[in-house]
């Protein structure tokens, strides 16, 4: 026990007596390492007061003040790191990381690529500048870079499952490969496996999603969560071949598994809509909203089955919620136009329709609806306009219409189960 106070002591007395920052640093860094905090906030702090600063000490000082939770602090020893050496990569990764955990995109982004640019061979700056765009919706950008980070070090799953995800956005079947290729890295990561099979079932793939999902099921040590996932999928997988007994069955596991998923009671009432148990599926539906009352799908597929059964001011209300949500949601505004004209509410139907049409143009039946509007309101020559309008996308359309505003509208199809 002696022994042990001695060379704390002596540790102290050197952590306090040392010259620069730098060295100060080092030894802040090795006493957090080895559990004590408050020997290393005190040497932190003699840091910080040292003289002879530099853009390395700068950067490492910033590094722990970030690690001990005092971010301000923090960001202004990464910009004080900068302005000693603007050419030092490492502080503008770390300012940029800090920044970006602060919400701070703007100012954030230009650091991450500084960072890249001085030192483009570096594995952790590709990655976050990867993923930052992937968080930023630049797709195209996110997969240059996490192509480059899975180049510099192939043996990342992460970076595999970020490139799988980012090329899922695009819609590249390289994806499957980038996630194959992270499974095969981490089998053991439950996380992985489970994106692996939704796209698997995205990609027409429902075997061979129902067999990586089984292999979570079946693996000791999966959680409740993930065991959920895999349930989620193989509900889906059954769903996306017409099996809605065996998707049902499924999907009660996942919420017998999460009770409290959103996802898994909306995924479940989709699965009874199927089943044309209507009653049912609506009792799902609102327990996935009040799980989760900014789950849009679930206010928008609760409108259509209230659509239904005839329930218009239900159904109104249900698209307007979806609508709160998301406010570009182009199949709610569709269908609440649709319910308005069947309620008589003509004039106000006509903008809901409009700003369908505008969010997305390529659909031929806002146009449609909004031609028997005007037809009704004699509006000859704009109506002519909207059915030729809608004639022509319908014409360009494929034999197989996917699109959720016509599926919607039909009140066989809703949006896509949730994972």
């Amino acid at each position: 026990m002696r022994a042990f106070f001695l060379t704390s002591a002596f540790c102290l007395a050197d952590c306090l007596f040392a010259q620069t920052p730098a060295e100060l640093a080092n030894q802040a860094e090795a006493l957090l390492r080895s559990g004590d905090a408050q020997k290393a906030v005190a040497v932190l702090n003699q840091a910080l007061k040292a003289p002879g600063a530099s853009a390395e000490s700068e950067d490492h000082l910033g590094f722990l003040l970030a690690v001990f939770g005092q971010n301000p602090e923090a960001l202004k020893h990464f910009q004080k790191a900068i302005s000693l050496n603007s050419d030092f990569a490492p502080a503008h990764y770390h300012l940029g990381a800090a920044l970006w955990l602060a919400k701070d995109r703007e100012h954030g982004l230009p650091e991450l690529q500084a960072a890249v640019k001085l030192s483009p061979g570096t594995f952790d700056y590709r990655y976050h500048l990867g993923s930052a765009y992937l968080d930023v919706n630049d797709i195209e950008h996110a997969v240059s870079e996490f192509k480059q980070a899975v180049a510099i070090d192939p043996a990342k799953p992460a970076a595999w499952t970020q490139l799988g995800a980012a090329l899922r956005k695009q819609g590249d079947v390289g994806a499957l490969e980038a996630y194959a290729h992270a499974v095969q890295l981490a089998p053991q990561d439950d996380a992985i496996r489970n994106a692996y099979a939704a796209l698997l079932v995205e990609t027409r793939q429902p075997d061979r999603a129902i067999e990586e999902s089984q292999k979570v099921l079946a693996r000791v040590g999966s959680t409740n969560t993930d065991r959920g996932a895999a349930q989620l999928n193989i509900g889906y997988a059954y769903l996306a071949t017409g099996e809605f007994d065996k998707s049902e069955k499924a999907y009660r596991a996942a919420v017998e598994l999460e009770p409290k998923s959103a996802a898994a009671h909306y995924d479940l009432a989709l699965a009874l809509k199927m089943k044309d148990q209507i009653e049912a599926s609506q009792i799902e539906f609102q327990r996935a909203i009040d799980l989760d009352p900014n789950l849009a799908e679930a206010h928008y597929s609760l409108g259509i089955a209230n659509w239904q059964l005839g329930d218009f001011p239900a159904a109104v209300a249900q698209m307007k919620a979806a609508i709160a949500v998301r406010p570009g949601y182009a199949e709610a505004h569709y269908m609440l136009g649709i319910t308005l004209k069947q309620s008589g509410e003509l004039d106000a139907a006509i903008p809901e329709l409009k700003e369908a049409i505008r969010l997305d143009p390529t659909t031929p039946g806002p146009f449609n609806t909004l031609g028997q509007i005007l037809r009704i309101k004699g509006d000859k020559a704009g109506s002519e306009e909207a059915f030729a309008t809608g004639a022509r996308l319908k014409r360009e359309k494929d034999a197989e219409l996917t699109n959720n505003l016509e599926q919607g509208m039909r009140g066989g199809v809703f949006p896509k189960p949730l994972q």
